[in-house]
């Protein structure tokens, strides 16, 4: 098994290929160790110093791991993060987030670009994976995948109020309300006190 030298060093244990892929897009410049659980790990990693440990936890995981895992590694110095499938692909994203395009101002600093461009950022890649795999329709693919999460987002912030996320996005109480049935959004008035 051959290392590419980084000079930091990431050990991934998750036997899932997505997060797997997700992770090693978070940590693009990284050197990444993925194993399927610590006993798969080469013996001569653990004794290097990582900079970032990612570990799906679940009924396959021993408490015994974790501490054989965790012995000698300073969580001072080190990203722990430890979770099932769900948190881990959660994580990850929370991490690609934090990775938003930024660019120089007039003044010298750095700032987030704005939402524009990071989509277009985002949505670039999708389209080159989906041109590569030969996907037509990527219009309303895009759209979709756009348009549930910005819905459910809408109906959490006014509590599951129609009326009000209506408002919010600018679209008829009908519109709305045809767009929750097609996209199968559920819902969940929060009751008010």
């Amino acid at each position: 098994m051959s290392l590419r030298t980084s000079p930091v060093l990431v050990l991934l244990l998750s036997g899932d290929p997505e997060i797997q892929t997700q992770y090693r897009d978070v940590f693009r410049d990284a050197t990444i160790i993925a194993a399927k659980d610590i006993n798969s790990v080469p013996k001569d990693v653990l004794k290097r110093t990582l900079h970032a440990v990612i570990v799906e936890t679940g009924a396959h995981t021993r408490s015994g791991d974790f501490s054989k895992l965790l012995h000698g590694i300073d969580p001072g110095q080190t990203l722990i993060v430890a979770g099932s499938r769900p948190v881990l692909k959660r994580t990850s994203a929370l991490l690609q987030l934090s990775k938003a395009p930024r660019t120089a101002s007039a003044n010298g600093t750095n700032q987030t670009l704005c939402l524009e461009t990071y989509l277009e950022h985002k949505v670039e890649d999708f389209v080159k994976g989906m041109r590569n795999g030969s996907a037509q329709n990527l219009h309303p693919m895009l759209m979709s995948a756009v348009e549930r999460p910005l819905i459910t987002l809408a109906l959490q912030e006014t509590r599951g109020n129609q009326i009000q996320a209506a408002e919010l996005l600018g679209l008829n109480r009908n519109t709305l309300r045809r767009k929750i049935q097609d996209l199968r959004i559920s819902i969940k008035r929060a009751r008010t006190h």
